[in-house]
């Protein structure tokens, strides 16, 4: 063995000329490679960079690692961790989808109230009044908005009475209800379809329509059974019937003010009880807005009282009745009424037709060849205070 071991070596040489001053060299080991696993590959972990001057580090930092691009940061970047302890990680990188550029930033809002009241007030505006009960069985709040605020009710109870104008001395005369009421029992009473005689003498009613609303703003209401004005205003008397015989119209002096609500109504004659009678009569009613709330007039105890009448003799072309405001007679609105070739119908059209404004209202008919017109004037009166609640005038051919 020792031979063997010897005889690889290589044989001595005789040293150099100057091999002793320097010395000789020394052999050394040559270091083992690191192993490494077969299965698994990956480079070396880097060695750590020298220390530099702060400066030069930074300049390094930019050339080495460049500011991202746009595009890089759409990527979302994602790191996988080595299964070989001393390994470096993987960096992956996916692609997103491409984002489109928007013109403005997008900000943080307010969320969108669905229960807004002033929005549903306002929603509520154009809705009938069936609608508004409809929409208030829905849930508990719009029953609290609807049923809680009148504010709505009165709104809707002007709209549909069509007291509605431009003029501001007009929208002065709005007076507003006593404290006892409610606009939504005002509404529910003036368009639930009932009428004067659907408390008093239904079977001689035949057929009815509702012409509008219009306001009294003081306690002077002027009737007549023509559409013009009386050459001389009629004076103010407790009894007019001598006013009203003699010149078909009448003044009242202690009418209750508020908004009134006007209907005509085609009832049978009252000549005869017959069924199949043919005879009809016109019927311009105008009643205070409270009236049907009032107990007394619901059970009878109040009736209308006549205050006269007046006879129109000879052939008769057509039926007309009137009632004013009598402050605010000479104001452009009466000559809307007073106008009556503007809105009446033709001569061979015999349904009548209605004309109202916000003081005054009207009513006329074409008749059929007759011999005169009987006109006659009825009043109720409030219990208490005498206070005129509802008139009527009615026209019946002979």
């Amino acid at each position: 063995m020792g031979k063997a071991i010897s005889l690889l070596r290589p044989p001595e040489q005789p040293p150099r000329e100057g091999a002793s001053e320097r010395g000789m060299m020394e052999l050394r080991k040559r270091p083992r490679p690191r192993l490494l696993d077969p299965d698994f590959v990956s480079s070396p972990p880097p060695t750590p960079p020298r220390k530099r001057p702060r400066k030069q580090a930074a300049a390094a930092a930019a050339v080495e690692n460049p500011a991202p691009s746009k595009r890089a940061k759409l990527c979302g970047s994602y790191y996988i961790g080595s299964p070989v302890v001393g390994l470096q990680p993987t960096r992956c990188f996916r692609l997103a989808a491409p984002v489109t550029r928007v013109s403005f930033v997008p900000r943080s809002r307010v969320p969108f109230n669905w229960y807004e009241p002033d929005m549903w007030t306002e929603v509520a505006k154009y809705l009938h009044g069936a609608d508004l009960v409809h929409l208030a069985a829905t849930c508990h709040w719009f029953l609290h908005l609807l049923f809680g605020d009148d504010s709505i009710w009165c709104y809707a109870f002007f709209r549909d009475l069509s007291l509605r104008t431009d003029d501001p001395r007009i929208l002065k005369l709005l007076i507003p209800r006593p404290f006892h009421r409610s606009w939504r029992l005002l509404y529910v009473n003036a368009f639930n379809n009932t009428h004067a005689y659907c408390f008093r003498q239904p079977g001689k009613h035949i057929e009815w329509f509702r012409i509008g609303g219009f306001l009294m703003d003081t306690s002077r209401m002027l009737l007549t059974a023509t559409l013009a004005l009386p050459r001389g205003m009629p004076p103010a008397d407790e009894n007019p019937l001598f006013s009203i015989s003699l010149t078909g119209a009448c003044l009242l002096t202690n009418v209750r003010p508020g908004i009134w609500i006007a209907d005509m109504h085609m009832v049978r004659c009252p000549v005869c009880n017959f069924k199949k009678c043919k005879g009809t009569m016109q019927v311009l009613d105008a009643r205070h807005c409270e009236l049907y709330l009032e107990k007394k007039f619901k059970d009878g105890t109040w009736e209308y009282e006549d205050l006269g009448s007046h006879f129109s003799d000879g052939p008769l072309d057509t039926a007309g009745a009137a009632i004013f405001n009598r402050d605010h007679i000479h104001t452009p609105h009466i000559g809307n009424i007073l106008n009556a070739k503007s809105w009446i119908r033709e001569r061979s059209n015999l349904l009548p037709r209605a004309r109202f404004t916000p003081i005054a209202v009207a009513m006329n008919s074409n008749l059929k060849p007759n011999h005169g017109l009987l006109s006659k004037f009825k009043a109720m009166r409030y219990s208490r205070d005498r206070e005129i609640v509802s008139v009527r005038i009615t026209q019946q051919l002979l």
